[in-house]
């Protein structure tokens, strides 16, 4: 397995005219298959390593040194056990060089097709009958090749179906050589990695899963589920009885005054504060909310099934579904409504369906969160987790969909159409009450001993436990 020497943090690594011209490459059907095909023979004569750990993730294209710390943390743990890690890199071209600097445990790419975000457009792709035969038979796949198809529109026909039929057929045959104990992957929502929990799911394979935590400066390791999946979230009632020391109290107040003058964010924030100049049409004297968008694509929305209603989202099929509704009733009660789209739903142009009018919403993309909330009477959102950063703030929250603050009586819970409006009424009214700051203190103190681990980038404050 590839394994290269660590260079110096924050060094620049620029594509090679080699590696650009990678990305161009693909523009035939025969290449398409040639790369697919070739991924899965060059499995056949790795060295794997059997009963180890697999770590799936495109983390080392993420542009986060202290991420990959993290990770090789987190292997240098697993190898203190006696265990054996492989991670499965799902990157590409200048990538595999990252991977390769950063990374500290065996690792392996996946062929350029497969890795995170690398979709050829306009490719046209014959469709053979085992192909349409595994979609039919495996509802992951037929759910994944949808998720890809709305994500992207604009793929040829096929693509999307022999895209999914070539994934299964890599995972299953990585999996077969590695034979692992466990399998984490790093977000289950997006369309790869739902077809690789559905295999290991098949295959009794125990998985288990990784992202960037609620609270900032942490990364999160869940067994149960993600969002509205997680143990947190769909057992709330017991998860709430959780118990919390006195000192641990104390330790996650300190934590979130930290968070909050820091202004610690997962992403980079732009420079640029928000100002009332820059509503359209504002209000004087009317207030004002903000609803955040979620990815829909990477956060259990889409495609929008029974599952999704019971786990995520009741009410509302899309970011952009609720905001319509969220619209009418500013109309009603003359609220001023900021739309906050996720970045890469407004880099997809996939927030472009939205009716435009100034009276009624003000979308707002290049602007530091913190000050817009500030700014906000209410923070409104399906599954955004930043809601967890709203209430860091101190303001009140309306949540339309289950995240793990289901239930931990920190927010206002509108899981109803029908409760939408009273809530909303409601939080601009009270605000965040000492007895929601006092419960979302207690269900950090609860999240923070139990799968909150410091994420071991440079900060003031140790938040979450020891990887």
């Amino acid at each position: 397995m590839l394994n290269m020497n660590r260079v110096n943090k924050g060094e620049v690594i620029v594509p090679t005219a080699e590696e650009r011209d990678e990305y161009l490459a693909y523009n035939s059907a025969d290449i398409f298959f040639s790369n697919l095909e070739n991924g899965i023979k060059a499995l056949m004569v790795e060295e794997l390593s059997e009963n180890s750990i697999l770590i799936c993730g495109a983390m080392t294209s993420f542009g986060k040194i202290w991420l990959l710390d993290f990770i090789n943390e987190f292997y240098k743990k697993i190898c203190q056990k006696e265990k054996t890690t492989i991670l499965l890199s799902e990157v590409t071209a200048e990538y595999r060089r990252y991977t390769g600097y950063y990374i500290k445990m065996p690792f392996i790419c996946t062929p350029h097709l497969l890795a995170k975000e690398i979709i050829v457009t306009g490719l046209s792709i014959p469709v053979s009958e085992p192909m349409l035969l595994l979609r039919n038979e495996k509802e992951y796949i037929k759910e994944s090749i949808e998720n890809l198809e709305m994500r992207h529109p604009n793929l040829g026909n096929g693509y999307a179906i022999a895209w999914a039929y070539y994934a299964y057929k890599y995972i299953s045959v990585l999996l077969n050589r590695i034979n692992p104990e466990k399998v984490i992957l790093w977000n289950k929502y997006y369309a790869f990695h739902h077809i690789f929990q559905g295999i290991c799911l098949d295959w009794n394979i125990k998985v288990e899963y990784m992202e960037f935590g609620c609270l900032p400066g942490t990364i999160s390791i869940e067994s149960s589920g993600q969002q509205g999946e997680s143990l947190i979230a769909s057992e709330f009632k017991k998860f709430r009885k959780e118990p919390i020391q006195p000192d641990d109290y104390i330790s996650t107040k300190k934590i979130l005054t930290y968070l909050k003058h820091s202004g610690l964010n997962r992403n980079f924030q732009s420079d640029k504060k928000f100002c009332n100049e820059m509503i359209k049409s504002y209000k004087i004297g009317r207030q004002t909310i903000v609803y955040f968008g979620q990815n829909d694509y990477e956060s259990g929305l889409f495609p929008y099934t029974v599952r999704t209603k019971k786990y995520h989202s009741p009410s509302f099929k899309s970011t952009i579904e609720a905001l319509e509704y969220l619209k009418l009733l500013s109309i009603k009660n003359e609220w001023n409504l900021i739309y906050k789209p996720h970045p890469i739903m407004h880099s997809l142009g996939l927030h472009s369906n939205v009716s435009k009018s100034s009276y009624l919403m003000t979308e707002i993309v290049n602007v530091n969160i913190n000050s817009l909330i500030d700014a906000a009477g209410v923070i409104i959102t399906i599954l955004s987790q930043s809601a967890y950063i709203a209430l860091i703030r101190g303001k009140p929250v309306v949540m339309l969909g289950f995240t793990q603050l289901r239930g931990k009586k920190c927010t206002y819970e509108a899981f109803k159409k029908v409760n939408i409006e009273l809530c909303i009424r409601r939080a601009l009214k009270y605000g965040l009450t000492k007895r929601q700051k006092s419960n979302f203190i207690k269900h950090c103190s609860q999240m923070l001993n139990f799968c909150l681990y410091d994420d071991l980038s440079d900060k003031e404050v140790k938040i979450g436990l020891n990887i």
